[in-house]
């Protein structure tokens, strides 16, 4: 398939702290001739990592959970979702990024990051690429007093079970896509855990 692509145009409609919203028409030439273009909202923003920290032998894995207004919007819920955030300017990798997050968000420090992969988290909307990993951790020693949370953070820790983590995903009850990915690898490479 040799289909050719080309921007047409990108239009800056919103500045916001995390990115921007741009209008962008693309054009698509099909090999048998056929146009087809396309104008859609694109939210700019920078790439993000997301980890499952998992303790082998206590067979527990921590999440976090916060206010998410879309969420609220949609359901009047809150939901459990894996530790994540963007790739800061000063981050020296994409695996001290998830160092960082993990210290911020859970209060624990991981040393051994077993990377999942990189994925589009809505690849309609978003430029973002989300970098998955999984990291071991020991129970009781998350430090939340050491947590330095965003100012529009207000993260709530869950220690969960990994029984509890299979049965929501037998269930189909896991809504964060990001955790839904690393659980499934979790119980994939690391059946010992459950």
């Amino acid at each position: 398939m040799s289909d050719r692509h080309k921007l047409l145009s990108r239009e800056t409609l919103c500045i916001l702290d995390k990115g921007t919203i741009d209008l962008t028409t693309v054009q698509t030439v099909h090999d048998d001739g056929r146009e087809h273009v396309i104008s859609e909202p694109i939210w700019a923003d920078r790439d993000s990592i997301a980890v499952l920290p998992y303790d082998a032998e206590k067979k527990t894995v921590l999440l976090v959970r916060q206010m998410r207004t879309a969420v609220y919007l949609r359901d009047q819920a809150l939901i459990l979702e894996a530790c994540a955030g963007g790739i800061e300017a000063t981050d020296a990798s994409v695996e001290e990024a998830c160092r960082r997050e993990a210290e911020e968000e859970l209060g624990v420090s991981l040393d051994a990051l077993e990377k999942v992969g990189q994925v589009f988290i809505n690849p309609a909307r978003m430029v973002e690429k989300a970098n998955l990993f999984l990291a071991p951790y020991q129970s009781g020693q998350q430090h939340p007093e050491d947590r330095h949370q965003d100012e529009d953070e207000d993260i709530e820790v869950v220690e969960v079970s990994t029984k509890t983590i299979k049965k929501w995903l037998d269930e189909g009850n896991i809504r964060c896509p990001r955790l839904l990915i690393l659980a499934q690898a979790l119980m994939s490479r690391h059946a010992n855990v459950f």
